[in-house]
């Protein structure tokens, strides 16, 4: 069940300013062991619990969002099962993460490589830490942070993978959705995109480019065709491209966004102003 984050390997400092400090009134002795509030988060995961009107608030995130390999989560629910503030107390005790209780950390011009820490106990004392350069706590402390929060999540039906969450992690295009005409411009060239059902015809500066079916895969708007035939779909990557646009894909309610990925690397928004306000948006 528990899945491994990897090794931390965090970058070293490329550029700018260092501010560095301790806050004011954070001891590294903290007296209580009932904890109310646990904050962790880094650049792989990001974890969440505290105390609500007798209930525990759980949420957690990781993966990224633009990958669809299935290990992008996000899981919110609440609880009568306290049991997870526990085991998070002995983590506190067992990797002394109260040391150093206070210390801030920020280079500026770096990729956010760190992590930071932030645990409120009833008592009032708290266990502030945060770094953007490198990690304010051991790796094996995060890793079982990780561990204890999946297996508490797991407990109680959810998990750390894309199937496993409970909230919308993406907001995709689908058919209903690219119905219409859209427009836009591509340096200085007019972009034309008509959706019928599932067939849409393309137009750059008014000559026909496109003609076809299309499909959407993972939230991109592609050509039907298979580049093989033969081979099993894994990614959007394996259709065709449209000959005008690449791909679309979806913005906003009333935009797309149109990729080109030929001959070089650009986008353009398409906007179709015909497109109804949703009802919960009036």
């Amino acid at each position: 069940m528990d899945s491994m984050m990897g090794a931390f390997d965090p970058m070293q400092a490329m550029c700018g300013g260092k501010h560095e400090g301790k806050l004011d009134g954070y001891s590294d002795e903290i007296k209580s062991k009932e904890i109310t509030s646990f904050s962790y988060g880094c650049s792989k995961f990001g974890v969440f619990c505290e105390i609500r009107e007798n209930k525990l608030f759980v949420s957690a995130t990781g993966g990224y969002s633009s990958y669809r390999d299935g290990k992008y989560f996000r899981v919110v629910f609440d609880t009568d099962d306290f049991d997870l503030l526990t085991k998070l107390q002995e983590i506190v005790d067992e990797y002394q993460i109260s040391k150093n209780n206070g210390y801030t950390c920020h280079v500026d011009g770096i990729p956010e490589c760190g992590d930071h820490i932030d645990i409120t106990y009833k008592s009032g004392e708290k266990i502030y830490k945060i770094n953007n350069q490198c990690p304010t706590i051991r790796g094996e402390a995060a890793q079982e942070i990780f561990n204890t929060f999946h297996r508490f999540v797991y407990k109680h039906g959810f998990d750390f993978t894309s199937k496993g969450s409970n909230v919308q992690l993406y907001d995709d295009a689908d058919i209903d959705y690219v119905q219409g005409t859209w427009k836009g411009e591509h340096f200085g060239n007019e972009i034309i995109a008509t959706f019928d059902g599932n067939h849409v015809v393309i137009t750059v500066d008014g000559k026909e480019t496109d003609n076809t079916d299309y499909v959407i895969y993972e939230g991109h708007v592609t050509s039907n065709k298979l580049k093989d035939p033969n081979k099993e779909v894994g990614d959007y990557h394996d259709y065709e491209y449209f000959n005008g646009v690449s791909i679309f894909s979806k913005k906003n309610y009333f935009t797309m966004t149109a990729y080109f990925m030929k001959e070089s690397y650009s986008t353009c928004d398409m906007f179709n102003f015909d497109k109804e306000k949703p009802k919960e948006e009036e």
